[in-house]
């Protein structure tokens, strides 16, 4: 990890939320520039609520001080170059990675150290049996690592807590008309050997900070984004 991330680490602790976008001398104590970055495949889905991406990071620098740009990338599997840019990525399904070349790719992004996060969106149009997708992306995960391991993260796990305080674990989206007004599904942690390389959401935050479930639950999707970003790139 560099140097200058540390520091803005360190300054994150220090000043927390009192740290704000509306603090025009804020910039000046944030650490190395950070990015976000979607994982682009074949799937007509895999940029959806990308259109809102920028509030989830404006909300990272208003509330951290963490120097995240405020763009949101795209990286392609296709390029590994391309891939390795980003310390994380997020993806809303790994299981459009259909050519040998970014199942290839993907493996060795990870084997490198990269991290993702999988998050299903809870649009029944788009994943109509969480207990599918869920496997779905399993099967391909065990393809590409057989040493995978897969962990449901109790209360007292670090990513709950590593800044924002959660009381949910981990807080869900429920508009009242989807598979995800059932039971909430754990937050799961993927392992090959002992590195965490992952987590994986049947959540739906995307579609929470996209604010299809009002402003609250948008929030608390936003701070459970945070520390899981947070979690990955200080690992």
């Amino acid at each position: 990890m560099s140097r200058t991330l540390l520091l803005g680490l360190a300054l994150l602790a220090a000043c927390g939320p009192a740290l704000t976008a509306q603090d025009a001398s804020a910039d000046k104590f944030r650490g190395g520039k950070v990015e976000w970055a979607r994982l682009k495949t074949d799937s007509a889905y895999w940029a959806r609520h990308a259109s809102r991406d920028a509030e989830l990071l404006a909300f990272i620098r208003e509330h951290t001080s963490l120097n995240i740009d405020r763009t949101w990338y795209a990286a392609t599997a296709r390029n590994l170059d391309e891939l390795c840019v980003y310390p994380f990525l997020f993806s809303d399904d790994i299981n459009h990675l259909v050519t040998d070349t970014e199942r290839r790719n993907f493996a060795e992004y990870i084997h490198r150290g990269g991290f993702v996060f999988i998050d299903a969106c809870i649009a029944t149009g788009v994943n109509p049996d969480p207990d599918r997708f869920y496997q779905n992306q399993i099967r391909l995960l065990r393809s590409l690592f057989p040493d995978l391991r897969i962990e449901a993260l109790p209360s007292s796990h670090e990513v709950f807590s590593i800044y924002f305080k959660l009381t949910e674990y981990p807080p869900q989206t429920r508009p009242g008309n989807s598979w995800s007004d059932g039971p909430t599904y754990p937050l799961r942690a993927l392992y090959s050997g002992n590195r965490m390389i992952g987590m994986l959401s049947l959540s739906g935050l995307q579609c929470g900070w996209a604010d299809i479930a009002g402003h609250a639950n948008a929030t608390v999707c936003m701070e459970m984004m945070t520390n899981i970003y947070l979690y990955a790139i200080t690992r």
